[in-house]
Parts: structure tokens; sequence; C-alpha cells
């Protein structure tokens, strides 16, 4: 959802007023950064893995239609964004930061909280097929969404989604992060894999510290 091709800063302070009131590219993570929390078998890819807008979107309700299309195609009025891949390119992580007009960032905030609580599933049309999107409900999530959500920003919100037919499945895991009229968006992307393999363990330690690095870079706290 966010855009951009960002030149990040690693000397530079975050939380200075020139990156409060310039620069969004401040606000994103670097490699410097995932390199001292860990994460060296990340690196960050030439351009942002998803370009492209998100394809059309199908709800249970003409109404419900309309938001889902409303809320993932809104666009900010300034964004910046970046991707991280590892080495076995079993997970994608995207990276955006972007700023709105004011109050902008709270109604779109509560357009994707209402996409969450009244869409349990979704198409995607993608050229001749209809993928099914399926959001997973937060108490079966392993990864504590609604835990996350109480760590960060003004207000938070985490999903995770998972897209395709049964044995084929992609895994959307995404946390929104408002401060201010300002928004993080930190997506994680990868193939479904076996419960408690090593797959979902390499995942698992992915996101935990990108969950501390990223929303870190983005509220001006100490990253690591």
């Amino acid at each position: 959802m966010t855009k951009g091709n960002p030149v990040s800063t690693p000397g530079d302070s975050p939380s200075s007023p020139t990156a409060r009131s310039g620069d969004l590219e401040l606000l994103l993570i670097t490699a410097a950064d995932l390199a001292g929390v860990g994460l060296d078998d990340f690196a960050e890819l030439a351009s942002p893995s998803s370009d492209e807008d998100p394809p059309p979107m199908t709800g249970p309700t003409p109404e419900l239609t309309a938001l889902l299309n409303k809320a993932f195609t809104d666009k900010a009025g300034r964004e910046v964004r970046t991707s991280f891949m590892n080495t076995d390119s079993s997970i994608v992580v995207d990276v955006g930061v972007s700023e709105r007009a004011a109050g902008a960032a709270v109604a779109w905030m509560s357009d994707m909280r209402q996409v969450y609580s009244q869409c349990a599933a979704w198409t995607m049309s993608i050229g001749d097929q209809e993928i099914t999107v399926r959001v997973v409900d937060p108490a079966d999530d392993p990864s504590e969404p609604l835990k996350v959500e109480r760590r960060f920003g003004d207000e938070a919100l985490m999903r995770t989604m998972l897209a395709g037919p049964v044995g084929q499945q992609g895994r959307i895991t995404t946390l929104l992060v408002r401060d201010g009229d300002r928004a993080l968006e930190l997506t994680f992307r990868s193939l479904v894999g076996e419960p408690g393999g090593p797959g979902e363990t390499r995942l698992a330690t992915a996101m935990s510290k990108f969950l501390g690095a990223a929303p870190a870079r983005f509220l001006g706290l100490p990253v690591g």
C-alpha cells in the first residue's frame, strides 16, 4: 500500500526535529539496523517487492466490497517503502512509512479495523483467477496480535491472512502502527509451513526481531 524507493541514513536519529518534520526515509529500518538485531540473513531488495496496487477485491456484501477496496487502495500524501528477503527467499518483509492529511490516518485505521472485524474472508481477482483470502482469528494466531497491538504508538492493528488453496497457501501478517498523522506498515509474506517445522520457527524468530526494530525506528526509540 505504500510506495517509494527510500534512501536511509543510518547515522541520523529518527527522533530529531529533522526526522519528525522532514524525510520519512529516516523512519524506515535499514540493513544496518537489521544486522544490529541479529537479522544478518535478511538483505534489502533493490526495490520494494510490491509496487503494484492491490487487485480488485470482493467481499460478502456490496457494502463490504466497497470498504475492502477503499481501505486497501487508500493513498497517502507521502509514503516511502523498502523490502527485505532472507537468504533462502522463504520470507519477504515489506516496510512502509506514510504521512496523511490531518485526521486521514485515523480514518484509514478505522477502515482497516472494520475490514478485519466485518470480513472474515474475501476474494481477490488476479487475471482470470479468484483467490480466497481468510483472516485468521486473533485467538488462533500464534503471533498473539492483540498483545502486540498494545505495544506501539497512538494505536496499532495486527492481523494474519491466509491466501490461496490449502497446501499452497501464502501467509500475510501485517502490523499497522499510527503515530499522529503518520503510519507504519510492516508486512511479512511467506508460505504456510508445517506446524512446528523449521520454516515456522524461522518465521517466528524473524517476526519477533522485526517487530522490535521497525516500530522502534518509526517511533524514534532505540533500535535493538
